[in-house]
């Protein structure tokens, strides 16, 4: 074999080296994290009332050649209490109901089977209890100083209907600023030429 032959041989192998050993066996931390705040941040629950407080992985495996699992948890701290988050979709909703005319009738449906089910009267419930200890916020004492009773009542009670049917399983009434949810997460990367990226959360 000739020198130039033998340099170019070296060369070669010194390059498969150090390309094997870039192509790590796991994803990195940095990757782990970057494409967990991702996932979590995609549930708007969570990306608009909560503060991701802390990541952790709690275990790796190995699934297949192309693909790693991670089982993570994650800490998210609340950014406002029930309430504040109720004013914010009785908000969306009067949005709503300005440019879409089939809201109010909807909403009418929606109260009458909840009448039904009991829940009207445990949010008066909840409600009387939050002023009794002067815990309304101040945009929902605006909102209901320009508002009927009859009017404001239905907004709040239809809006706490849509928080119960959309996030009832995460939270509840008794939610409070800074509170903190941990959340179990499995987390899947597919080797790519790129390196390992994310590709599905559960």
């Amino acid at each position: 074999m000739s020198f130039p032959k033998l340099s170019w041989t070296c060369l070669l192998l010194a390059a498969c080296t150090l390309l094997s050993g870039c192509m790590k066996d796991a994803p990195s931390q940095s990757t782990y994290e970057e494409y967990f705040r991702t996932s979590i941040q995609n549930y708007d629950l969570y990306k608009d009332y909560f503060d991701i407080a802390k990541l952790e992985k709690l275990n790796g495996w190995k699934e297949n050649e192309q693909q790693y699992d991670i089982k993570g948890s994650a800490i998210l701290r609340a950014k406002v209490g029930y309430l504040e988050l109720l004013a914010d979709v009785a908000d969306k909703l009067e949005a709503q109901a300005k440019t879409d005319s089939s809201a109010g009738m909807t909403m009418g449906l929606g109260l009458m089977a909840r009448g039904m089910g009991g829940e009207n009267k445990a949010f008066r419930a909840f409600w009387a209890q939050e002023q009794e200890k002067k815990a309304i916020p101040a945009p929902l004492l605006a909102r209901q100083a320009a508002m009927t009773a009859e009017r404001f009542e239905n907004l709040l009670q239809w809006a706490d209907q849509i928080v119960l049917d959309n996030y009832g399983a995460i939270i509840n009434r008794q939610l409070k600023k800074g509170d903190e949810l941990t959340r179990i997460y499995t987390l899947s990367f597919r080797q790519t030429e790129k390196g390992w990226m994310g590709f599905n959360a559960r």
